[in-house]
């Protein structure tokens, strides 16, 4: 057993040597390559406008890209629907204004089809040799190989899939929650308690967010976009989808649909 009279000096001493080590390090030999070799781990790194300064091969594959090259500079807005990009942009300012780290947070991240997949996600600050914030990191486990850690999800697991695969039917809150054996007052308990949202929202942020892929991808009309993603009328579509992106459904696909020119976002 150490003796904890002679402890503090040996760790000052040790983290003068890790400090010399990492400092000796060139950039091509940078820890950070190592999470291209790891398995089922998705990292990235951002600067504080959000831009992507590093992402491993795992996570550049998961959203359908080959290449870091093709992320570099770009921000979340990008890649993925204001709707999600907004809330990610959200916490990583947090992260940044209050330097501190987010652990094991649930996230929604959607593959490179379009479907949205769970991932466990902690995000830690970035400093300068001044001790200032200057980006964020972040690592990603999908939440089905995430162990013990995700237990609260995997108790509501069946309703959450469900909601994923048949958002764009007409769902009552009565029958989900009675998939996981629970009321439905602890159902929207415990799941506003794991997702910080209700389910009625996260079933709506759905059902936007797969608007979203059609307005960008399809010419189909909004009459056809608004059923095929439950929305059983187009004037309650078009309401619901300007308060949460901050623009009609034509003025979305306008700006980036197939005909919009694309351009990086500034924000």
């Amino acid at each position: 057993m150490r003796n904890k009279s002679s402890q503090a000096p040996r760790d000052v001493e040790g983290k003068k040597l890790q400090e010399a080590f990492l400092a000796r390090l060139i950039p091509e030999d940078s820890l950070g390559q190592l999470f291209d070799l790891l398995p089922n781990v998705y990292f990235f790194v951002k600067d504080t406008e959000g831009r992507f300064m590093r992402m491993n091969q795992t996570l550049l594959q998961a959203i359908g890209l080959r290449l870091e090259t093709e992320v570099l500079g770009l921000t979340d807005a990008d890649l993925f629907s204001p709707f999600l990009a907004h809330g990610y942009r959200e916490e990583d300012r947090w992260i940044v204004s209050k330097n501190r780290p987010v652990r094991d947070k649930i996230w929604f991240v959607p593959n490179n089809k379009g479907v949205l997949v769970c991932y466990l996600c902690t995000k830690v600050p970035l400093h300068d040799e001044a001790g200032r914030v200057i980006g964020i990191a972040g690592v990603m486990r999908d939440a089905r190989s995430a162990g013990a850690i995700i237990g609260p999800y995997e108790d509501l697991e069946t309703a959450v899939d469900y909601l994923n695969s048949h958002y764009n039917e007409s769902i009552t809150l009565e029958s989900v929650a009675a998939m996981v054996h629970l009321s439905t007052s602890q159902f929207q308990r415990r799941f506003r308690a794991l997702f910080q949202t209700s389910p009625i929202q996260y079933l709506l942020q759905l059902r936007i967010d797969s608007a979203c892929q059609q307005l960008q991808r399809t010419d189909d009309s909004l009459g056809s976009i608004a059923l095929e993603n439950g929305f059983y009328d187009q004037s309650v579509f078009c309401r619901q989808f300007q308060k949460r992106i901050g623009l009609t459904p034509r003025q979305y696909r306008t700006r980036f649909g197939k005909s919009a020119k694309w351009k990086p976002s500034q924000q």
